[in-house]
This record gives structure tokens, C-alpha cells and sequence, in this order.
């Protein structure tokens, strides 16, 4: 079966309006924590439905998760990464793992887990992904520093590094970095060269949580 991370609690539905700033859209339910500070221009527009997860605080009525496009649901948290490569590592999906450290700083950075596997300690970190052109999903939404210096800290790990992206949009066919963001694109280059395992996963988002549908073709930069 399919890895499936729930969600952790029932969604509700509500119509997008607009976006307030990069992390509130305004929802007929009110204003809602939008996690992600990619554009999403293609997604976020006025009437769109979404889902979002209710937790009442003093700015919000809660987090925004799904938004619908072309007749499917696709998932905006971004942070929904992380938990789904923690899902697939404590699964053994990359191997028999015998220990986990998650949000590890190194040399200044900081990545989402150090994990021990098959003997070695291996470096992980998750992305994010939903904007998509025709059936090719591309990243990044938005010009990543952070993403570039990511890339840059795997190269030094060579073949145990890992940088993994997770599609949240099911009609994606195959998987590729977006050129126009050149230090990113670059930074790429140099991990595949020393060996850094570049990854990409699909997934299917639902009112019920989200599925790992399994590796998607990532095409070379």
C-alpha cells in the first residue's frame, strides 16, 4: 500500500478570496495561515475551493492545505515536505534505518535529518513542489538562496546526500528544476555531479491526508 500521512484533524471546505500577504489568505471562513511563500499564482485565484485545517488563534481560523485545479485537489503546505520524507525514512524507503535526527545544523545550515542507514550517516533535505506546466512539475515557485545553499551543503556529502521533492499535485508526469533560477539550477548541477541523490516524488492530496504515489522522472539539469 501506498505511504499515506493523515491529516490531524477533519478538513472543512471554504472559497479563496484573496491573498492578504505571503502567509494569510483571506477565505469566506475568514483569514487563514497560508504555509508556503511560493506564488502559486495558478492556484490562488479569486473563488478557487479549499480545504484548510480549523484551529482557531488570534490572526487565523486556521491553516490552508488544499486548493482545487483542475479537478483535483493539490496541497499547499509547504511544510508537509518534511513529514512525508520522515514517513518514507522511517519506512525504510532508502534503506534499514537505525537512527534519526531531525532539523541537524551544518556548517551554518541547517537540513531536515541526519539519518544513520546501512551503516553510514546520510543527509536529507525536503521540497517542496505544486506549481505545474502542462504535466511537468517545476521548482522552484519563487527564486530559492536557501534552496541553492542547500544543494550546494549536499554536494560536500557526495552519494549520502539527498535532496527530495515532493509533488503535491497529482496530474504531474516528470519533474524538473526551473533554469531561470540560475544559482539554484547551478548549485544542482554541482550536487549531481559529486553524487548527491536529486529525488522526486508524486503525491496525492485528499480530504482524507496525502499519498506517495512513488518516484517521479526527474529530469537532469
Amino acid at each position: 500500500m501506498d505511504p499515506f500521512l493523515p491529516w490531524e484533524a477533519p478538513l472543512e471546505p471554504c472559497t479563496f478570496l484573496r491573498r492578504r500577504n505571503r502567509f494569510v489568505a483571506e477565505t469566506d471562513r475568514g483569514p487563514l495561515h497560508l504555509p508556503n511563500s511560493g506564488r502559486m499564482a495558478e492556484l490562488l485565484l479569486p473563488g478557487a475551493p479549499c480545504l484548510y485545517l480549523p484551529k482557531s488563534g488570534p490572526r487565523t481560523r486556521g491553516r490552508m492545505v488544499l486548493v482545487g485545479s483542475r479537478g483535483v485537489w493539490v496541497g499547499v503546505d509547504a511544510h508537509r515536505a518534511g513529514r512525508l520524507l520522515e514517513l518514507l525514512l522511517r519506512l525504510g524507503w532508502f534503506g534499514p534505518l537505525k537512527a534519526l535526527r531531525k532539523e541537524v545544523r551544518l556548517l551554518g545550515e541547517r537540513l531536515d535529518f541526519l539519518a544513520e542507514i546501512g551503516g553510514e550517516e546520510r543527509v536529507f533535505e525536503a521540497k517542496n513542489c505544486n506549481r505545474l506546466e502542462g504535466e511537468l512539475a517545476l521548482f522552484p515557485d519563487a527564486p530559492t538562496l536557501r534552496g541553492a545553499r542547500h544543494l550546494r551543503l549536499l554536494a560536500r556529502f557526495g552519494p549520502r546526500g539527498y535532496a527530495v521533492w515532493f509533488v503535491q499535485h497529482p496530474l504531474a508526469r516528470a519533474f524538473a528544476l526551473d533554469p531561470a533560477d540560475k544559482e539554484l539550477f547551478q548549485a544542482a548541477k554541482e550536487a549531481r555531479r559529486q553524487g548527491v541523490n536529486l529525488l522526486a516524488y508524486g503525491v496525492e492530496p485528499g480530504p482524507e491526508g496525502l499519498r506517495v504515489l512513488g518516484p517521479l522522472p526527474f529530469l537532469d539539469p
